[in-house]
């Protein structure tokens, strides 16, 4: 433990006072005697189950580096179907009534569609619970100013299925999948949507609609007839027009525009800072980290990480990341409680990665009510250098504080969420808060594996962007 820690402990206790003393410590830390965002026992923990009648509004980020796009979705039960409208803040738009039986294009007034075309069974309706009987509820806490339930369901590959239910109403809030889902259908096809509304509804006209569709639908043909997503159907179907769709995605989500993106610039990390935050795994059998983060780009060029038990207080250290210039090392508390050292990934985050990368500004929110009555964000895409239409997804205030990062599709054993809570830029750190434990640089005189000198260049080719790297 001395091998692996030395100054950590002195440099964690240092941060807390820091924070808590700016007041930057949340209500649920605060009652914790920490910064970190620690996550409380669900309650209820039992699995939400869906109004039998409901509308929601989502902003959905797809997995490759494409627009964003805005869905409606109103679904009942009782015919069973559901209408999922889309409106790419780009181009496109597709209006889809998805029954048990077929799924239709429709066309017309929005809210009186008069033309229908049967495109085969793309879809089948949602159910009324989006978890399995493996789910597991992982715990609560803050994101953004919403309180929610970190809920996961298994991957068949041993990845995760995210969601996040408002803790008040049990309605889903966010989902994050790590390949495309059937169920729910449309909103399964993309890698991470937020809902700023879901609410129950009385009644619908879903079989109305139907009963219409079915006398009148016309066949699909050609293009249309062989799109497998509501993505592929808005890409071949006629658009609605820029103004037309501008004013129907303002009305769903007030204050989100992609013309707003030549108003902000590309954030760019300041040489030093200190932040909070809680990062997710990609493997269903973890849990989320709460973690507290330390950048000095001037000085020791390395990012120092130190993550913990979800629920534990005091804290319990997990896992520590260090990022080096070049190399990044990985330490890990094994079952038996020791630690063990890996040089396993690239170097420290450059600053101006986001610039270097070419991240692009997808859409702005500007003071939405929904995510934040008080300020102004931007969603970036980020690319991985060479890898085609990879993505990282990046959301940042105008003003440069973090707010998500995450990569959807991601694999392997690592990390692919991000959510930031308290921000300090600017905020110095003692000099031993960035020392490479010894555990890493020299476990070979304490009679351990050696480590390694890291990743070699060839395996690290995506990453110069935005890591310092050995190539």
């Amino acid at each position: 433990m001395q091998l692996v820690l030395s100054a950590t402990i002195r440099v964690l206790c240092a941060t807390i006072a820091i924070f808590a003393a700016a007041g930057s410590i949340d209500a649920a830390a605060s009652d914790q005697k920490t910064s970190l965002p620690m996550l409380s026992v669900c309650s209820p923990a039992t699995a939400p189950v869906l109004p039998a009648r409901w509308r929601a509004v989502a902003l959905m980020m797809p997995f490759v580096r494409q627009q964003l796009d805005v869905g409606e979705f109103v679904y009942d039960a009782s015919v069973p179907a559901m209408r999922a409208t889309l409106y790419g803040l780009e181009s496109g738009a597709v209006d889809l009534l998805i029954t048990d039986k077929e799924t239709y294009q429709l066309s017309g007034p929005s809210n009186s569609p008069d033309a229908c075309v049967a495109v085969g069974r793309k879809y089948a309706p949602p159910t009324a619970n989006w978890l399995s009987s493996e789910a597991v509820c992982d715990g609560e806490a803050p994101l953004v100013k919403t309180r929610v339930q970190w809920w996961k369901n298994p991957a068949a590959d041993g990845r995760t299925k995210w969601q996040w239910y408002k803790a008040d109403t049990r309605l889903p809030w966010r989902t994050m999948f790590p390949s495309r889902s059937a169920d729910p259908a449309v909103i399964g096809d993309y890698g991470m949507s937020y809902f700023p509304t879901f609410a129950p509804l009385a009644e619908t006209n879903l079989a109305r609609l139907r009963d219409f569709c079915v006398s009148k639908a016309k066949p699909a043909s050609g293009a249309l007839a062989a799109a497998n997503t509501a993505r592929d159907m808005m890409a071949v179907g006629t658009d609605i027009g820029e103004a037309e769709r501008a004013k129907r995605i303002q009305a769903l989500i007030p204050g989100l525009s992609r013309q707003s993106c030549s108003k902000v610039s590309t954030p760019r990390w300041p040489n030093e800072f200190v932040m909070t935050g809680i990062l997710s795994p990609i493997p269903f059998k973890w849990t989320p980290l709460p973690s507290m983060i330390y950048y000095d780009w001037d000085k020791a060029a390395t990012l120092f990480a130190l993550m913990h038990e979800a629920r534990t207080v005091p804290p319990v250290l997990e896992l520590v990341s260090v990022l080096t210039n070049g190399v990044g090392y990985s330490i890990e508390r094994l079952p038996n409680g020791a630690f063990a050292c890996a040089a396993k990934s690239p170097g420290v985050v450059r600053p101006d990665w986001m610039s270097v990368a070419g991240c692009d500004c997808k859409g702005v929110i500007d003071r939405n009510p929904d995510f934040d009555p008080d300020e102004v964000s931007q969603i970036r895409a980020c690319p991985v250098k060479d890898q085609g239409l990879r993505v990282n997804w990046s959301w940042y205030s105008a003003e440069g504080r973090p707010i998500l990062f995450t990569e959807p599709g991601a694999i392997g054993t690592g990390l692919n969420i991000a959510d930031y809570h308290a921000w300090r830029p600017g905020e110095k750190m003692p000099k031993d808060a960035f020392e490479v434990p010894q555990l890493c640089t020299r476990a070979a005189e304490a009679g351990l594996t050696p480590v390694g000198n890291g990743l070699p260049a060839v395996t690290t080719k995506s990453c110069v962007d935005c890591h310092t790297t050995r190539q």
